[in-house]
């Protein structure tokens, strides 16, 4: 497949362009997309809308569970368990969802930026340049042939010749 922000041939679909870090989605029909869509940029909002709406519903059912139950003597230990159990899938999907955005963040901020960008110091001393003005011309005065038995057989057959002649 080609990027199709930069061109390049060969690419892998559901994965990012080797030159200029382009998202290559699937774009054969038949498959069906990740959950959450066919980028990363959808799969990030879907999986941030499911972490939000998993903590809202486990902390309203906690604070059902503790409003209900909470105020009477002869309640299961099991009520409280499950409560607290809530409480904390609560927590946990709320910290998931905090490091999500954090993850949306940092993943716009590297697809704002160019490859030059992102690694300074390794594109500093490169400018731009002609080949020809980089190399020399090639020296093909003393060349080495491919192989040092390169044309021995036709040496050996000459040789063959001559003493049976």
């Amino acid at each position: 497949m080609f990027c199709p922000n930069c061109g390049t041939a060969e690419q892998k679909e559901n994965s990012y362009c080797r030159n200029c870090g382009e998202f290559l989605p699937v774009l054969n029909k038949k498959t069906l997309p990740a959950f959450g869509g066919n980028t990363p940029e959808e799969q990030i909002r879907t999986n941030l809308f499911l972490n939000l709406l998993s903590a809202t519903v486990s902390l309203i059912l906690a604070v059902s569970l503790y409003w209900t139950f909470g105020w009477k003597s002869d309640v299961l230990p099991i009520i409280f368990i499950v409560a607290a159990f809530l409480l904390a899938m609560c927590g946990w999907q709320f910290s998931t969802f905090i490091i999500g955005l954090k993850l949306r963040k940092n993943f716009n901020q590297r697809k704002g930026e160019t490859e030059k960008d992102a690694f300074p110091e390794a594109t500093k001393n490169i400018s731009s340049a002609n080949t020809r003005e980089l190399l020399n011309e090639a020296d093909l005065t003393d060349v080495v042939p491919a192989s040092v038995t390169e044309n021995t057989t036709k040496h050996l057959a000459e040789k063959i010749n001559r003493k049976l002649s």
